[in-house]
């Protein structure tokens, strides 16, 4: 004759097993959802740096040549801080060289704050609203929001989408447009790419014109051009140290 508790063990292990199926899928509905909001194309941690190649052109309309200029910038975050509105702050220290073959010198220091739902950065005292969270494409803020220079509208043009940058192969960018006018006497354009867990990769000012009296309208502005400027900014190494 089989012992009673005998008789009961298949039945209490069928039970225990429900049970522990039961326990797992209520763990399991209580999950968290991680949503990407987009923080890590803005980097704070301490000791991330890019470097970059810098490429200047400036049209002088009083000699009518243009200047070309080229060297290397370095920025890299140096410290955290809490600011007086006891936000954290991340300190850039930015460095200077012509080339890879000289070392590096302190040019200037800025700073940038990364809140729940703004990218900022102080660039040579003037704060940019540089992105806005959560990442959405064509979504369009103030750039100027925190300082005295006038509305200036910028929008996300692109969101994760890939990049090469010579050797550097970038997996997820953002686009994001900060003006594009044009005319046939002069032309304004502006933008940043960032990527993913490095920053700004990719900087792009132009503002150039044709000021001569006499105006060659079929020549397309870039090859007449006499007056302005044109700035590119390109990340060749990145990293943390």
């Amino acid at each position: 004759m089989l012992n009673s508790k005998n008789k009961y063990k298949p039945a209490i292990a069928i039970i225990f097993i429900a049970f522990a199926i039961f326990i797992f899928s209520c763990k399991k509905d209580k999950e968290v959802i991680v949503i990407d909001l987009g923080y890590n194309y803005f980097p704070d941690k301490k000791g991330t740096y890019v470097i970059y190649q810098v490429d200047s052109l400036f049209y002088n309309d009083f000699t009518s040549t243009i200047d070309t200029f080229q060297f290397q910038i370095k920025e890299k975050i140096t410290e955290n801080f809490n600011d007086l509105s006891n936000r954290v702050t991340q300190k850039i220290e930015r460095f200077y060289r012509q080339n890879s073959t000289q070392d590096w010198l302190i040019k200037d220091v800025w700073f940038a704050n990364r809140t729940s739902n703004t990218a900022e950065k102080v660039e040579e005292n003037i704060r940019f609203v540089k992105i806005v969270f959560p990442l959405k494409k064509e979504t369009s803020w103030n750039g100027n929001r925190f300082n005295n220079l006038g509305i200036k509208n910028y929008t996300l043009s692109k969101i994760n989408e890939p990049l090469i940058l010579g050797s550097l192969n970038f997996d997820s960018t953002i686009y994001i447009s900060q003006s594009a006018d044009s005319n046939l006497i002069e032309k304004k354009l502006a933008y940043e790419i960032y990527a993913k867990n490095v920053g700004l990769v990719f900087k792009k000012e132009l503002n150039i014109s044709d000021k001569d009296s006499v105006i060659n309208y079929i020549l397309p502005i870039e090859l007449r051009a006499n007056s302005g400027f044109d700035l590119t900014y390109r990340a060749i190494d990145y990293g943390i140290e």
